[in-house]
């Protein structure tokens, strides 16, 4: 298997990455922070620049490609997570790769989960904008892409930025009526590796091109964070808040429903309980 990930260095692609069976020739890309993993070919790719994008992906020639690399906020929103889509996926096509594309829960506006397969996006927010922004294009640009939609993505080896500013007292206001359904980095990083290996003809006889990869578990925010100030044994560094009185409208309850994925793959998607208690 050759593959390729874009935004290996962050807290996703190096999952992929590190866990990616050890045979596989695998190439990575970066912006920020360079990768230094033996097994993985990592070069610096802005994924807004197409041709640099074909370029790259021409000289991988890969079996697949999972793109991750995604910005959170800033004025580069569309151009980064929309645009830089378009030219992952365009290339992808081009050589006749797979393509595994990665979106977020956060798509939809919180008010009619739980969300399958089949809802139509409605966001509320920039960042949420941009990414369902990108699907559309994924899905003009190439049709047999695999769309993933996922949640809070979080892990402790090492330990995701969030929870993190959650343990240290960064993020003070946690949302009591906030729901997502948090998945365990290592368990989201196999469950792509799975996908990625599953023939496409699997998925032309199935007749469906989108994915939910969400933990188990559905939870506050807040709740959220006092299951890990427990499990790490610290006093909550947060207090609880409401996102409806929030000034700026914010997607409430973002629950995906995984039971397509848990009838086609191995992975198991975990719930923050059970997780925490291994």
């Amino acid at each position: 298997m050759k593959l390729f990930v874009t935004g290996g260095s962050g807290y996703l692609g190096a999952a992929i990455l590190k866990r990616a069976p050890t045979d596989w020739q695998i190439a990575a890309t970066y912006v920020t922070h360079p990768i230094a993993r033996k097994n993985v070919a990592a070069f610096y790719l802005d994924v807004r620049d197409a041709d640099a994008v074909q370029r790259a992906i021409d000289a991988a020639r890969p079996d697949v490609v999972i793109h991750t690399a995604a910005q959170m906020t800033g004025a580069a929103l569309i151009a980064v997570n929309a645009d830089g889509a378009r030219n992952v996926a365009r290339a992808a096509r081009q050589i006749g790769a797979q393509l595994v594309h990665l979106s977020s829960d956060v798509i939809f506006d919180g008010e009619h989960a739980p969300y399958d397969e089949t809802a139509e996006p409605h966001p509320l927010i920039p960042y949420a904008i941009s990414k369902a922004r990108a699907e559309e294009i994924v899905r003009a640009e190439f049709s047999s892409a695999r769309i993933v939609r996922t949640s809070l993505i979080y892990g402790f080896d090492p330990m995701d930025p969030r929870t993190r500013q959650t343990l240290d007292g960064e993020m003070p206001r946690l949302f009591t009526d906030e729901f997502r359904c948090p998945i365990f980095v290592d368990d989201l990083a196999d469950a792509l590796i799975e996908l990625a290996q599953l023939h496409p003809v699997f998925f032309e006889k199935t007749g469906f091109s989108v994915l939910n990869l969400a933990g188990a578990q559905r939870i506050s925010r807040y709740d959220f964070g006092i299951a890990l100030a427990q499990k790490f044994r610290v006093a909550p560094k947060f207090s609880p808040a409401r996102s409806a009185s929030h000034p700026t409208p914010r997607p409430r309850d973002c629950t995906l429903d995984i039971s397509r994925a848990q009838k086609i793959l191995q992975t198991k998607l975990r719930g923050v309980a059970e997780v925490l208690a291994q």
